[in-house]
């Protein structure tokens, strides 16, 4: 997403302008990254450039944590950064440092909105995504899909990760029972 800000560049610092974006595309083609966004752009002229706070809501598609079907999740992505003008004439900060990580305006006053999009869209994604809370997930033993329908193989009694808490839960029931106390 591409906005030019040569006229914006010229103004006061303080000057703005709002934008509405409404299925703008974004795309970093290094990283595979390719979206369509909606939402709203300000953007402030500040001493080094243009500050912009921005606001995208939109689909991601996701591979589901537990069953690894891939379903699209809404995401809302805001960020507020500042994007450096290095070749301004009117620049307020003469001999104004530039960070490696800094956003910047083009040669041809043009600031891309694609980077900041795609890296505050790698924070927010989850962690363990989920196509509905109540997924059931793959069974461990033969892969079935359980939202489907139940597997045969009863996977539960497999499973050997409980296998130590099973046998300590037999002892303390056998215990119990040759002593006439509780069951565990």
């Amino acid at each position: 997403m591409l906005i030019n800000v040569s006229t914006l560049l010229r103004e006061p610092l303080g000057s703005s302008r709002d934008y509405r974006a409404d299925t703008e595309a974004v795309a970093v083609p290094s990283a595979a990254f390719h979206r369509s966004v909606s939402g709203r752009v300000h953007l402030m002229r500040s001493e080094r450039g243009v500050l912009v706070s921005a606001r995208f809501d939109y689909e991601v598609p996701l591979e589901c944590a537990r069953c690894l079907r891939t379903f699209e999740a809404p995401l809302s992505v805001e960020f507020d950064e500042e994007y450096v003008a290095l070749d301004d004439p009117h620049a307020t900060a003469r001999g104004q440092r530039v960070d490696p990580d800094d956003f910047l305006v083009d040669e041809h006053r043009h600031l891309d909105l694609s980077e900041a999009v795609w890296q505050y869209e790698q924070s927010a994604l989850p962690l363990l995504p989920l196509c509905r809370p109540d997924c059931a997930g793959l069974c461990p033993a033969c892969g079935a899909d359980r939202n489907e329908a139940r597997c045969g193989c009863d996977a539960g009694e497999s499973d050997t990760r409980w296998g130590a808490l099973r046998a300590l839960a037999d002892q303390l029931r056998t215990r119990e029972d040759g002593d006439g106390g509780s069951e565990a």
